[in-house]
């Protein structure tokens, strides 16, 4: 007679007694807290002083109710998980909030299309809008992209198909660009170029920053993607008398193309929302400037820097306007890159 033994799994065996000693652990430290801070007991520091305590000492008593001596040091690190889970929650959904409340104040169909160019920091919200910053974020990401992709891939190539003896030196490289601020290089560009005069405030200075920034996240996410690419795949087209120039484009790539596209819209995502290498280097514009080699150019991420330093109402409700757009861009952005990975991942 077969018998069918099932695996224990302790922590999905809750019982009511657990739920209710989770949730005196999270509420009684509040009430206390709370408590304190309105009978004037305490200031406010010390109030949130004081829940911080209480929710490790309830953590830690607990976590010996339910599972003895063993369970103080687990009840505590689960106190301080949640605690800090529930600080970011509720500071994101703060600045989420605000962005969302006081950006649909000036959001419609006109804002996305206008320009600034006869528009006063004291302008009804009816007039002006984001269209020119729209056009050069766009303009600026698109020819950063078309520096970063090639030369990110190419890289990612060299450090996984070719393996030659800088292989080492150019991980380093990429993974020491990977932690370069947004700041620095914006003033390396200013430095460079404008400063020495070989060229002067435009779009393309802005797009060679971002370009800085963006080519290290494509080629450390491409360089994972191509690890991805069975090994087989490169010995059967070996086997058939490919090149290795041949494997690489004929066999590697179009295997790993949804993930290369992933790395490249992390890319985007990393650098479409970056202010300080704008700030040294497109100079900005109140008007539409398609040109990315001539005068100062509008971007989405200095139009609200710019926005939200004014002491006037309407502009910085344009700034805010400004940026949910911009969060929006950078949702769709996030969410496509997830899709695909999923996608391959299923595949």
């Amino acid at each position: 007679m077969n018998r069918t033994v099932t695996a224990s799994k302790p922590w999905k065996q809750r019982t009511s007694n657990d739920y209710l000693l989770v949730i005196a652990t999270s509420t009684l430290p509040m009430l206390v807290s709370y408590v304190a801070l309105k009978s004037g007991i305490l200031s406010p520091m010390l109030a949130g002083l004081l829940f911080i305590v209480s929710q490790i000492v309830a953590g830690g008593v607990a976590g010996l109710i339910h599972r003895g001596k063993r369970g103080v040091g687990d009840g505590i690190l689960v106190s301080l998980i949640g605690f800090s889970l529930a600080t970011i929650g509720i500071i994101m959904g703060s600045v989420l909030w605000s962005v969302l409340y006081k950006g649909l104040e000036a959001l419609k169909f006109q804002f996305l299309i206008q320009n600034n160019e006869y528009i006063t920091p004291t302008s009804p919200l009816g007039y002006g809008g984001i269209g020119h910053a729209l056009l050069g974020t766009i303009i600026i990401v698109s020819i950063a992209t078309l520096i970063s992709l090639p030369i990110g891939i190419a890289t990612a190539v060299y450090i996984t198909e070719v393996r030659g003896r800088s292989k080492v030196i150019v991980q380093s490289l990429v993974q020491a660009m990977s932690g370069v601020p947004s700041v620095v290089a914006g003033l390396f560009i200013y430095a460079t170029f404008i400063i020495s005069g070989v060229s002067a405030y435009n779009g393309f200075m802005g797009a060679l920053a971002y370009s800085i920034l963006m080519l290290p996240t494509v080629a450390r996410t491409a360089e994972e993607v191509l690890r991805l690419v069975p090994d087989d795949l490169r010995s059967a087209a070996l086997a058939l008398g490919a090149s290795r120039a041949r494997v690489v484009s004929m066999v590697v790539l179009p295997t790993a193309k949804a993930g290369l596209v992933t790395a490249t819209l992390l890319g985007i995502a990393r650098v479409i929302g970056e202010t300080a290498p704008l700030v040294f280097t497109i100079f900005g514009s109140a008007r539409t400037n398609l040109n990315p080699f001539s005068d100062g150019m509008a971007a989405l991420p200095l139009y609200i820097f710019n926005g939200v330093r004014q002491p006037f109402a309407p502009e910085q409700a344009r700034a805010y306007s400004a940026a949910l757009v911009l969060l929006i861009l950078v949702l769709i952005v996030f969410s496509l890159a997830r899709f695909l990975t999923s996608d391959r991942k299923r595949k």
